[in-house]
């Protein structure tokens, strides 16, 4: 026979005490109940910032994309207004009208009556200038521009909007350009550039932001708001990189570009996003202090409501014998009504036999010859402390019964006002617990009725309890009852909420409630109302005229009275 030898750790067998098990266990559930809170508040907070970061960018693009269309079409409608104009002038007039400084002077007058031109220049097809007028006369008299590139541009090509240049004149400047239509002279305006830089001036972009023009040499055409005089090699490669509307999201910065005046120029819209979005990182910034403060407090609260229910459930565990005794004891003690219920019953007879039977022997002493009888004197009292007693145990044994006593469906002649008056009883303690105030307008002129009181008193009961339920504090409830014809009526109208008309329609429904879950079951109003149907009456619920809900109760009327 073989024989299997095992060990087993000392520490498999040792048991562990219930102080380090619950010491345990409130280490565990104070890291849970912190990772629960905090967590999701982390993860709330960074999808938050995320979501308003990316919801910024998307409305700031869709900004950037229409202000960048808008101002396109504004500045190309200006060049092309100011180049179809002047090829209509060079239609309508010849170069001899022109050469004359005194008509040229005529034409540029109706040309700049909004300040749009600075100059207007006629030239020859040899270069020289015929006619001048404006402020730079003596600076480009005997000048000529045979050699100059915008020159032979617009000899090319009919029409010509420059770039900005200095020339002769030292100045920044650019120009439009137009021939006749034998090309054989030129009409030129020098364009106004602060009417057309302001053309950009007004375009919002936000604190920190640019909005200029470049040439596809990467030149400035119009001054930055920065007051940057060239632009950095990398960002002049992103801005020269499309002729289309094209949106560049680069760190630090949101661009919008498009080509213009047929895509010579590039306009350019910058958006500074770290000024744009300061508002939002000061409130990030004071959310995080916030959520480290959240999370201090968390950490605080989850170790003393840990440690609280924790100790609590240790004492309860502790007191598990205890609880069980009184579990036992509370099932020997509702017996023990039942039992006292059917003793009541049994010793009522007994008492009742034993009070007549005292009455009887009290009447016979009465009729007995004084002298024939010994102890009469003390026959007497002993009748009186036996009456006595079959009296007080009679009053015990009633209280009995009125405590454990069953409705047995009997009617009978039932007072209305006091009816209430009882059940009130039953919850004005609790009423005014919750600040409410139960008043009573009752009607002391109305007949007994034949009902059942106790199960009357049960509906009272439900609609005084739904009544205080749906208040919750801090409200009154009004009961008021009259006769009207043939019927008795009860009203109970609170101030509270009052009901929908869904609700009006399934109040009466079973296990239908407007409580919260677990704080009603739905079948009190149905029992009232099969209740008020058996006792040949009724029961409505509405809402009352000054808000609230009215439960309108109608009983039957004596005969006598209808």
């Amino acid at each position: 026979m073989k024989m299997y030898v095992a060990t087993i750790p000392g520490s498999a067998l040792k048991v562990r005490s219930r102080e380090s098990y619950y010491a345990r266990q409130k280490r565990i559930f104070v890291v849970v109940v912190i990772l629960v809170a905090i967590v999701p508040l982390l993860f709330i907070s960074w999808t938050v910032s995320r979501f308003y970061q990316e919801s910024w960018l998307d409305k700031t693009t869709v900004e950037l994309t229409s202000l960048a269309n808008n101002r396109r079409e504004i500045i190309d409608l200006f060049l092309n207004s100011q180049e179809n104009t002047l090829a209509g002038y060079a239609e309508l007039y010849d170069f001899s009208w022109l050469s004359d400084p005194s008509n040229l002077e005529k034409l540029f007058k109706a040309m700049n009556h909004q300040g749009v031109i600075v100059d207007l220049g006629l030239i020859a097809r040899d270069g020289s200038h015929q006619s001048y007028t404006g402020p730079f006369a003596e600076h480009l008299k005997d000048k000529n521009y045979a050699e100059t590139r915008w020159f032979a541009e617009v000899m090319h090509s009919g029409r010509y909007v420059s770039d900005v240049f200095t020339g002769f004149r030292g100045v920044p400047h650019f120009i439009v350009a137009v021939t006749d239509p034998t090309r054989s002279w030129i009409l030129r305006a020098t364009i106004n550039s602060e009417l057309f830089n302001a053309l950009l001036a007004s375009t919002v972009v936000g604190p920190g932001g640019d909005a200029f023009i470049i040439n596809r040499q990467g030149e400035m055409q119009t001054p930055s708001r920065l007051g940057l005089a060239s632009l950095p090699a990398g960002e002049k490669a992103l801005l020269l990189s499309n002729d289309r509307l094209t949106i560049h999201n680069t760190p630090g910065f949101l661009y919008a570009t498009t080509g213009m005046k047929n895509n010579d120029w590039i306009l350019v819209l910058k958006t500074d996003i770290e000024t744009s979005l300061a508002d939002f990182y000061r409130a990030r910034q004071r959310d995080q202090m916030i959520i480290g403060g959240a999370g201090l407090l968390i950490i605080a609260v989850a170790i003393l409501l840990v440690f609280s229910m924790m100790n609590k459930v240790e004492g309860a565990d502790h007191q598990r014998v205890l609880l069980y005794d009184r579990i036992r004891y509370s099932e020997k003690m509702a017996l023990i009504g039942r039992m006292a219920a059917s003793v009541a019953h049994e010793i009522n007879n007994p008492l009742q036999i034993i009070g007549d039977q005292a009455g009887w022997l009290d009447e016979l002493l009465s009729e007995e010859e004084p002298s024939l009888l010994k102890n009469r004197d003390e026959y007497q009292p002993a009748i009186l402390k036996i009456r006595a007693q079959v009296k007080r145990a009679s009053t015990i044994t009633h209280r009995l019964l009125g405590f454990s006593r069953s409705t047995d469906g009997v009617k009978s002649a039932t007072d209305i006002n006091v009816l209430v008056e009882e059940t009130v009883s039953f919850l004005e303690k609790e009423a005014q617990n919750h600040r409410i105030t139960i008043r009573r307008r009752l009607n002391f002129t109305l007949p007994l009725i034949t009902t059942d009181g106790t199960q009357l008193q049960q509906v009272f009961l439900n609609i005084l309890n739904n009544g205080v339920d749906a208040i919750g504090a801090d409200g009154e409830i009004t009961i008021s009852t009259s006769a009207a014809g043939k019927q008795i009526i009860i009203e109970f109208a609170d101030n509270g909420p009052g009901l929908s008309a869904d609700a009006l329609n399934k109040v009466f429904e079973p296990f239908f409630t407007t409580k919260k879950m677990g704080c009603g079951t739905g079948i009190g109003l149905a029992i009232s109302y099969n209740i008020m149907e058996r006792l040949g009456g009724g029961i409505e619920a509405l809402n009352g005229l000054q808000g609230g809900c009215v439960f309108r109760v109608t009983l039957p009327a004596p005969l006598g009275n209808a």
